[in-house]
Formats: structure tokens, sequence, C-alpha cells
């Protein structure tokens, strides 16, 4: 059989016109597959943005709750401090009898007793003022920032025009140990 060049025109012809079809079907074919992997790519950005929101409300709320936890610790630390700072405490005592007018006689701390978390300094306080000035003492040493337990009080008048005398022993506190490390069940 031999080819003349009209079927040999057609014969071209009919392969660029199968190989531009087969080329189109395999640039269209690719086409759709970057269109499916792009519209993937953006659904899992999509998710993964949504995830980092939702974590950062998480972080928000947790952070949150580390500022409280972080003043209540400081609270703490204030009101039991890890060391007894007893002469900051008989400073504030001394400055709040000058403002009440009162008069120390005596203070003697007493041996230290250890507890399980904390170690209680129990401290003999005597002074004398009038009444209502005492009362008003104890009633800021009861609301002070710093925890302080009362007992033994005994508030005494020889005579009516003079002043009260009391003697009252108050215990305060330092911890022992750190308070995170106590609340932990250690192996």
């Amino acid at each position: 059989m031999t080819l003349n060049t009209k079927n040999l025109d057609r014969l071209c012809l009919g392969l660029v016109v199968i190989i531009c079809v087969i080329c189109s079907y395999w640039a269209v074919k690719q086409g759709y597959r970057q269109k499916r992997q792009i519209h993937e790519e953006n659904n899992l950005i999509s998710r993964k943005l949504q995830e980092l929101d939702l974590a950062k409300i998480k972080s928000q709320g947790l952070s949150t709750k580390l500022d409280r936890v972080a003043e209540d610790l400081k609270s703490l630390n204030e009101k039991i401090p890890q060391m007894a700072e007893i002469g900051l405490f008989l400073k504030n005592v001394d400055d709040l009898m000058t403002s009440l007018n009162l008069v120390m006689i005596n203070v003697q701390p007493f041996p230290a007793i250890s507890e399980k978390l904390y170690t209680r300094i129990p401290i003999k306080l005597t002074f004398t003022g009038s009444f209502t000035d005492s009362y008003r003492l104890l009633w800021k040493l009861e609301t002070m920032n710093r925890l302080l337990v009362m007992e033994k009080i005994n508030i005494s008048q020889s005579m009516v025009d003079k002043p009260c005398r009391v003697d009252l022993t108050a215990n305060i506190f330092q911890r022992s140990e750190p308070v995170i490390r106590a609340a932990r069940k250690e192996p």
C-alpha cells in the first residue's frame, strides 16, 4: 500500500487531532487534580486555623487561671510567709499600738512549734491602754494581711480610771516547706 500525499495528510491530521485530544485531556485532568489538591489544602488550612483559634482561647483561659493561682499564691505568701519575719511583724504591731495610743510593756517570743506544713511561733504581748483602743488593736491584728491566731487573752483593770492591761499570746506562722511540694504525693 502506497501512501499518497492526500492519505499522508489525513493520517498526519488524524495524529495531530488525536495528540491534541490526548494533550487536552491530560491538561484538564492535571488542572482538575491541582484544583482538588488546592481545595484539600484550603480545607486543611481552615481546620488548622480553627484549631489554632481554639488553642488560643484555651491558652487565654489557662493564662487567666494561672494569673488567679499566682495571686492566690502571693496572698498565701503574705499570710503565711516562708520566713517568719518576726521583726517586721513586731514593727507593724508597734506602729498599730502607737497609732492607737497603747503602751507596749513586754514582748516575749516563745520557741517555735513545728507542725506538718507550718511552724507556729507563739509571742506573748503585754500592753496598756483604754479598753476601746485595746479592742481596736485586737480587731486590726485579726484582720491584718498576715495570718495571726490569738489565744489566752487576759484584759484586766485595777481601777476604773486606770488603763486596761492586756496580756495575750499571738501565734504567727511560717511555712515549713513550699506548699507545692507538700501538696504533691511523693513516692
